[in-house]
């Protein structure tokens, strides 16, 4: 049987919890056996794009690579032409997947409460967790700083314990729960993602 192999090339070290959602992604549209890598000793980000996806290609050889950028309040239509700018001509057999999350990987992680109980432990907490309505999450200005106060909430602590509480250690947790593509698929960026992955995976089931 045929393997698919993908590496993602990420915005910054705790992007990895990217990998999750790709791979839940190949779940859903292919039946092929598949590996997700996350790349690691590039160059550093001042080298520039380019050098980290040349870097990629040449140490994590693959079928898809998933190139991420944070569109941090840039349109996503200039960061993937950013990312595409940046592929190598003469790279002809690996497929480019550009992930343009708006505005930050962080506002793919609360458009479903029920991970972020489950990351902290208390899957049937009541607590009300302020997350904002799916159709508004792209434009939080900080997704991140609502998904740490999200998981605060649900840990379901007292005051005293929530200031010691730690949300950074948890958001890779809320991704490797994640198994429901629905409520992701409410959001344009992800829907993006999906439709390029799925467009590309057809090619090999056939």
């Amino acid at each position: 049987m045929k393997r698919v192999t993908a590496t993602l090339v990420t915005d910054g070290s705790s992007d990895k919890l990217l990998v999750p959602l790709i791979e839940l992604l190949f779940s859903a549209h292919t039946e092929l056996a598949y590996q997700v890598n996350c790349a690691e000793g590039l160059p550093p980000f001042s080298s520039g794009l380019r050098a980290r996806i040349d870097s990629a290609l040449e140490l994590f050889p693959c079928d898809f690579l998933f190139v991420h950028r944070d569109a941090e309040g840039i349109d996503a239509t200039i960061r993937q032409q950013e990312i595409q700018t940046n592929w190598p001509d003469s790279q002809q057999t690996t497929v480019l997947i550009c992930v343009v999350p708006v505005r930050m990987t962080e506002a793919w992680l609360i458009a479903n409460p029920e991970p972020i109980r489950s990351a902290v432990g208390n899957p049937n907490g009541t607590e009300a967790l302020g997350l904002p309505a799916i159709k508004d999450i792209e434009s939080l200005p900080d997704p991140k700083e609502t998904l740490f106060a999200a998981l605060k909430a649900a840990s379901g602590l007292s005051a005293t314990r929530k200031r010691r509480f730690n949300p950074h250690q948890y958001r890779h947790r809320v991704s490797e729960l994640t198994d429901d593509l629905e409520p992701l698929r409410k959001l344009s960026s992800f829907r993006h993602l999906e439709a390029q992955v799925k467009k590309h995976l057809a090619m090999w089931n056939t």
